[in-house]
């Protein structure tokens, strides 16, 4: 006969927010890195500067530390809102990202 064990519980709720960060750093990444291409051609086209990049490298930075602060409040048992602050940065960079990019593209 099995027993209920919050010790397993934890340990698969943790595995399971650990997947679920890997997969949106995947997802920020290929944003990360369709808007290194689109300055990479909006340097070419418009004649920018090379400063141009400091956004994109700037959430290709931050998203990390971002996800490791928040597996910290997981692990402090703040499962919930470690998760909701997961997706809403998440959220944040893209949109931050689409905005630089859109205003990049408008000069």
């Amino acid at each position: 006969m099995q027993y209920y064990s919050d010790e397993k519980n934890a340990k698969g709720a943790y595995l399971m927010f650990v997947a679920v960060q890997v997969f949106l750093l995947l997802i920020v990444y290929g944003f990360v890195y369709t808007s290194l291409v689109a300055v990479k051609l909006a340097i070419a086209k418009y004649h920018l500067t090379s400063m141009a990049y400091l956004p994109v490298v700037f959430v290709m930075f931050a998203y990390p530390v971002v996800l490791y602060k928040t597996r910290k409040m997981f692990l402090r048992q703040k499962r919930l809102r470690a998760t909701a602050w997961m997706l809403g940065w998440a959220s944040v960079a893209i949109v931050f990202l689409y905005a630089f990019l859109s205003q990049l593209v408008g000069v």
